[in-house]
């Protein structure tokens, strides 16, 4: 059981708007009044018991000597050692002691950087630490209970609390979205646990719940994404609910009506292997889309996010992006800002291919084919060559010498078209890449 109901010197400044994600909590209340009293209280709730005293309590789980007398106080209690067996009293978070919990750096890439410096990948960050991504920049944080946030490009946020109460061990983590968007998973929290991810106009109380945060602060707008659980949105306005698959935007004059999130960005034959130079992806978004955010990890998860990309094409192209094992997913992005789900694909980058040209050889009445892989590893070739318009009917089709180059000669004159393959074992098959077809004129 927690409640704000405190004297007023007590009491904390209540931001312009607050989110609170229910999950499987329901509202009884709607209205500005309930809105403030849904918020999850900056109290804890400790029931006495028998030989129990204030003294006793400060010694365990108070900070300060002068915490007893504080407590004593606030609960309206005249004798610090004779306290009622069963009565509960209320203790202000900020007299509990406590050790930090542990926020971790699971994974980052690109520009990215933790109170100006480069993070390591393990460290703890410690309260109050800022954390800033630029461009083609990620990272994500995991605590020891299972949450997480992942934070994309060009964002910025603040650790304000990462705290583990002697209390019940009790966890209490507090992150600020200040400008950009954060990604949060929290799992059931126990009673009084909390973990909290919040922005400039708005702060999110989290009950086992997976949502999504953003912050603009040129427009002064804050988005909520609800994927699970249940969100309330409230400020002097009023107070609005979103149910799971609906988002709100949220401003100073108000919270915003739920909207309904957009399905996912089809992407068209996603698992097949990245073998060019860029990796491309054809998007498919649904109506209502004005954008896509398309994003590249190595977990299926999208903690270790390496690429993304943000426009309003129906296509996204990544460069410079290694071999190795893949995930993409693709959001649509409504006029509101808001962003839709998502659904996950794997896809191997495998990077093969050939350039090839063609000249005429010191040889007379001979063409020299030459070329060169794209790639990595050992490669093997293919050569193919037909009359323009009879490709049903090959002139040569064969293995390609490993030099890479050909001779061919006694051709007549017109019109051919050839290509090269390039050839690579791959997983217990054979990865096969053409090259571009090109036309070759001969005169008599």
């Amino acid at each position: 059981m927690q409640s704000i109901d405190k004297p007023l010197m007590l009491r904390p400044r209540i931001p312009a708007a607050i989110i609170l994600a229910l999950g499987a909590l329901s509202l009884a209340q709607t209205g500005p009044a309930q809105a403030q009293s849904s918020n999850q209280s900056d109290d804890i709730t400790y029931r006495v018991e028998p030989g129990d005293t204030l003294y006793d309590l400060r010694r365990e789980y108070l900070l300060g000597a002068n915490a007893a007398a504080a407590i004593a106080r606030y609960n309206r209690i005249r004798n610090p050692r004779r306290i009622p067996i069963g009565k509960e009293l209320r203790l202000p978070r900020d007299l509990l002691a406590y050790k930090p919990a542990r926020l971790r750096v699971r994974s980052f890439s690109g520009p990215v950087e933790i109170d100006g410096a480069v993070p390591q990948p393990g460290a703890e960050i410690a309260e109050g630490a800022l954390v800033t991504t630029g461009a083609r920049g990620f990272i994500s944080f995991v605590s020891d209970a299972g949450s997480s946030i992942s934070l994309p490009s060009n964002s910025r946020a603040r650790l304000d609390r990462a705290r583990i109460y002697k209390l019940r061990d009790l966890r209490d983590i507090s992150f600020t979205i200040l400008d950009g968007r954060g990604e949060v998973t929290v799992p059931s929290l126990k009673e009084g646990e909390r973990f909290d991810t919040g922005t400039p106009i708005a702060v999110t109380a989290v009950r086992g719940t997976t949502f999504r945060v953003a912050h603009d602060g040129q427009s002064e707008r804050s988005l909520t994404e609800v994927v699970e659980g249940k969100v309330s949105v409230a400020n002097e306005a009023g107070e609005t609910l979103a149910t799971e698959g609906f988002g709100l935007a949220a401003t100073q004059s108000g919270p915003g009506t739920p909207e309904e999130l957009l399905s996912a960005v089809d992407v068209e034959d996603a698992g097949r292997v990245q073998t060019g130079e860029i990796v491309e992806f054809v998007l498919a978004p649904p109506q209502g889309a004005v954008a896509s955010r398309t994003q590249i990890a190595r977990d299926a998860g999208f903690l270790e996010i390496v690429a993304e990309e943000i426009g309003s094409d129906q296509q996204a192209d990544f460069a410079d992006l290694e071999n190795g094992r893949y995930f993409v997913r693709s959001r649509a992005i409504a006029e509101s800002g808001l962003e839709g789900f998502a659904e996950v694909y794997s896809f191997r980058r495998k990077r093969l291919g050939v350039s090839a040209s063609v000249e005429e050889s010191e040889l007379d009445d001979a063409f020299k084919f030459a070329w060169l892989p794209e790639g990595e590893g050992s490669v093997l070739y293919a050569f193919q060559l037909w009359r323009e318009g009879d490709q049903d009917r090959m002139l040569v089709d064969e293995l390609a010498p490993a030099g890479g180059s050909l001779l061919l000669s006694g051709l007549e004159p017109g019109t051919y078209i050839w290509r090269v393959a390039a050839m690579q074992a791959d997983e217990g098959d054979w990865l096969k890449v053409w090259g571009p077809e090109q036309r070759l004129n001969v005169s008599e």
